[in-house]
């Protein structure tokens, strides 16, 4: 008898596969639903140990906090030398022996070089209405029976560079009644270095603490890793891949580190808010509208995702090392 022929269905090249008929949105997002109930299962997990949990999270919150404070100090230190490198400019003081009718004559010559933007007379009542105004000594000023302070002429360069400042300084010391010449940035340029400093060594300590955090999520996942050993080894023979292994722990290493890094973004908030008050009371008594400003979105990213990738590097390194190692019995 010849055999029965099979209805139904037939697989091969005549009719498609089922994984072939799922079309790429539906993998895509069958994916996405699967790492969201492995987040939600990891941060149960973390949830299960909370003092454990709150220990490594404090840690890696200290560890970020701390680059991510001073960076934001240097940054709000940045703004007011940034201002004040807009407007720099050059304070010829005249001979203590010329008056005032000599400072205009010398401003209005000044007006008419090439090389110079403007030239702004300072009298030597105005300078001393705001040297009595600005340095605290106003009762001992007012004592004074005549005025010492010389005229200044407030110059300010038509170009900025290093050269061209350099001969207007030159060029201004020559004159006749010129008695000193300042630039009045010349203590921003040492500001800048000591910035330029405090920036460079702001980024070797977070490159060193960002190692910490490395270290510090993946210890804590190694230990998780030890007592849950008998549970891989038995996945393992029930045939689970490594990568269904590794999923929970690097997501385990991703709260870790972004817990850590709300934290932490916390703190270095405090810490600008504590010295707000203060900074802003010292600003006011300069004339200056200047306030701190807290950690902005740009920089919060930054702290958020680099602690995320750490924590998550860590992890996976753990647990990658962890399964060459574990041999199912």
């Amino acid at each position: 008898m010849p055999p029965t022929r099979r209805s139904g269905p037939r697989r091969g090249i005549f009719r498609p596969s089922l994984e072939s008929q799922i079309g790429l949105s539906e993998r895509l997002g069958a994916y996405w639903v699967l790492q969201l109930d492995s987040l939600k299962a990891s941060f149960g997990r973390i949830c299960e140990t909370p003092i454990a949990s709150l220990l490594t999270i404090l840690v890696v919150a200290i560890a970020l906090a701390l680059p991510a404070s001073f960076h934001a100090l240097i940054q709000n230190a940045r703004q007011p030398i940034e201002a004040l490198e807009t407007t720099s400019q050059i304070s010829l003081f005249l001979k203590p022996e010329l008056g005032n009718e000599v400072g205009r004559k010398v401003a209005e010559q000044l007006r008419q070089r090439p090389g110079i933007g403007g030239a702004t007379l300072v009298s030597k009542e105005d300078g001393l209405k705001e040297l009595t105004a600005y340095s605290g000594f106003g009762e001992a000023l007012e004592a004074l029976k005549d005025n010492p302070l010389p005229v200044v002429v407030i110059v300010q360069p038509a170009r900025t560079d290093a050269d061209a400042v350099a001969a207007l300084l030159a060029e201004l010391r020559h004159l006749p009644e010129a008695d000193k010449v300042q630039f009045d940035s010349e203590w921003l340029e040492k500001l800048r270095s000591l910035l330029a400093i405090a920036q460079r060594s702001t980024l070797a300590f977070s490159v060193l603490l960002g190692f910490g955090v490395l270290f510090i999520v993946g210890n804590t996942i190694r230990l998780e890793l030890q007592n849950r050993r008998e549970e891989i080894a038995v996945a393992k023979l029930l045939g689970a891949t490594n990568h269904f292994i590794r999923r929970p722990f690097v997501h385990a290493g991703f709260w870790y580190a972004l817990l850590g890094a709300v934290l932490a973004w916390m703190l270095a908030n405090l810490l600008v808010l504590g010295v707000r008050a203060p900074v802003n009371q010292l600003a006011e008594l300069y004339g200056s509208s200047y306030r701190l400003a807290f950690m902005g979105l740009a920089d919060t990213v930054v702290l958020l995702g680099s602690a995320v990738l750490l924590g998550v590097t860590g992890a996976w390194i753990v647990v990658a090392y962890f399964l060459l190692e574990i041999e199912p019995e």
